[in-house]
């Protein structure tokens, strides 16, 4: 994969783009992550499919800038597709990525030939009640990444944020496991969480949120996780998926979270992906 830039919308994005060896295939990773934290999921994309994988504004190497709200996201996901890879691509997106991909969708459903959707409740409710709505922990990590000078600075100030129960970071994470954040978050605009931090049902209960399916009536699946292992997806966020998109393929992986092994240990996911995408004419 190398990594290219362009600009759209007034804002420089960073994508990675593989050979073309094969049908166009974007990644939209969740938030607020950046593509080339995926780069395993990516390495056994590549082979068979042409690649591309955005970071979206604030996040990786794209340019921090301001405003973070879900219809920039949309926007900017809209722009990227158009300008850069063109319609009738096949989207795999990852959590709140299947927000901003699907919600393209609805009012162009041109861009994608077929969507996979990784560990994603689409109704914004089942969020603010995954979350809560005490936002004092993003609170304290915003402050934290505003005022860190650099990684090992903001993992110290990372160790004090607090967790719902009352209790820390340091108390309830391993200092691997905080520098490892840490090292995530030094390449994220920490204006990113500013929204979250201000409200997240006022910054996710968006009409742009509730529009599903819109016009989009291509192949979807929606590829999920063990709810015993910490998928987001309860019964309840399953049943609201599939009554937006009745034709939907579903998976569920068992033993998997929701991050889905996409990081480290691909290998299930790509083999469902390639399984469903390989079948479309």
């Amino acid at each position: 994969m190398k990594s290219k830039f362009v600009d759209l919308n007034g804002v420089r994005l960073n994508y990675g783009e593989g050979a073309a060896n094969g049908p166009k295939l974007v990644f939209l990773p969740g938030f607020p992550r950046y593509w080339t934290e995926y780069q395993p999921l990516l390495e056994q994309l590549t082979p068979d499919y042409h690649v591309f994988a955005l970071s979206l504004r604030g996040q990786g190497q794209s340019q921090w800038s301001p405003p973070y709200t879900i219809s920039n996201y949309i926007e900017d996901t809209v722009a990227f597709l158009r300008e850069v890879v063109g319609p009738s691509s096949f989207g795999v997106a990852h959590s709140a990525g299947a927000w901003f991909g699907l919600a393209a969708a609805n009012d162009f459903p041109d861009l994608f030939s077929a969507f996979v959707s990784i560990d994603q409740p689409l109704d914004p409710d089942d969020h603010v009640i995954a979350h809560g709505t005490d936002t004092s922990s993003v609170k304290a990590m915003l402050m934290a990444m505003r005022a860190a000078k650099d990684v090992d600075d903001l993992a110290f100030r990372l160790r004090g944020v607090p967790t719902s129960d009352g209790r820390s970071w340091a108390d309830e994470m391993s200092e691997e496991d905080i520098q490892g954040r840490a090292v995530h978050l030094s390449g994220v605009d920490p204006e990113t969480f500013a929204p979250w931090a201000e409200g997240l049902e006022s910054w996710i209960r968006v009409p742009e949120l509730r529009r599903w399916p819109g016009q989009y009536r291509a192949p979807l699946m929606f590829l999920d996780g063990d709810p015993e292992r910490g998928s987001m997806l309860t019964s309840k966020a399953v049943e609201y998926n599939m009554a937006c998109y009745p034709w939907a393929k579903r998976v569920e992986l068992q033993n998997h979270d929701h991050i889905m092994g996409l990081r480290d240990v691909p290998g299930p996911a790509v083999a469902e992906i390639r399984h469903f995408l390989d079948r479309i004419p």
